[in-house]
């Protein structure tokens, strides 16, 4: 059985995660017949099965199938939400090899989706970033490196949650170099490396855990304030509109501005403290020490064109 399903797996080019096989084909597909999924799905179930320590009854590999096909058909958050769930539970049941049997294949499977359609949308996305940086990279004036080595350390972790939330992760990485300098700590007045006033995340080190809360903190956060802003929109106010594959220049600084202090200036937020926004951009910032949000945000995604 085992050497069965390994011959079909060169033969049918299939993807190994972890040691458990995925078809590409079946990652991707979305408009085949229903009978067809669910026919890949019992397949390649009992090619992941013959290498698993326990192996499940025909009953349970049928409940195993149907939860696959659900997860197939959640949004990329609920894909997120299934992923770190299963993670969770991965760890209490590791004891109870039925249990653990499941929710490591099925927590392996969610992430190879969510991690499908996020490649799907970079590709997507990349020749808009390329626009955008060759309209507007070339007014950075700083010399000074940036520290991409601890801004891009934890980047696909914050790159994960930033699409499971729709959000642009230069962006997410660019308040974070802002605020505390891409730091993996706590400072001191308790606001966390987003620097969230109304949260009290202690100070000293950090761990994994609470880094990864403090990401959805401050999307959640950045999120409000987006909304807040456009709900008070009228005729001259013009909506502010970020995705994780969507951005202008004014939704940046628009952004930047709502984030730290901010004014009104016709129909477009206008930062009341520019510096934070731009400096190092333009000759008016040219002598700045620490690259202003804007400029941060271009430099990332020059990496992320480059690196992803």
């Amino acid at each position: 059985m085992i050497w069965w399903c390994k011959n079909l797996a060169f033969k049918s080019n299939i993807h190994t995660l972890n040691n458990r096989f995925i078809p590409y084909s079946f990652i991707k597909m979305k408009n085949k017949i229903q009978i067809l999924v669910l026919s890949l799905v019992v397949v390649f179930g009992f090619c992941w099965l013959s290498e698993a320590k326990y192996n499940l009854t025909w009953d349970e590999l049928k409940q195993f199938n149907s939860q696959k096909v659900t997860i197939s058909q959640a949004s990329d958050s609920g894909l997120w939400k299934y992923y770190t769930q299963l993670a969770k539970w991965s760890n209490i049941l590791e004891d109870d090899e039925r249990l653990a049997t499941i929710s490591s294949g099925l927590w392996d499977y969610a992430y190879a989706q969510f991690d499908s359609r996020k490649k799907i949308a970079k590709q997507k996305s990349v020749a808009e970033k390329t626009d955008f940086l060759d309209e507007y990279r070339w007014d950075i004036m700083m010399e000074e490196e940036f520290p991409f080595d601890k801004c891009v350390w934890w980047y696909n972790t914050i790159d994960n949650i930033s699409f499971a939330n729709d959000f642009p992760t230069a962006l997410t990485l660019a308040i974070w170099y802002r605020e505390s300098g891409c730091g993996y700590y706590l400072p001191a007045n308790g606001d966390g490396p987003f620097q969230i006033v109304s949260k009290d995340y202690g100070n000293g080190e950090i761990t994994e855990e609470i880094f990864k809360q403090t990401i959805q903190d401050f999307i959640d956060f950045a999120k409000w304030k987006i909304e807040s802003y456009n709900n008070r929109s009228d005729d001259e106010f013009l909506p502010l509109e970020l995705s994780y594959t969507s951005f202008d220049y004014t939704w940046v600084v628009s952004f930047a501005a709502l984030y730290n202090w901010w004014t009104r200036t016709g129909g477009m937020v206008q930062p009341n403290a520019p510096k934070y926004v731009f400096d190092g951009y333009g000759d008016n910032y040219a002598n700045a020490k620490k690259y202003g949000l804007f400029p941060a945000f271009l430099k990332l995604i020059s990496w992320e064109l480059n690196n992803i």
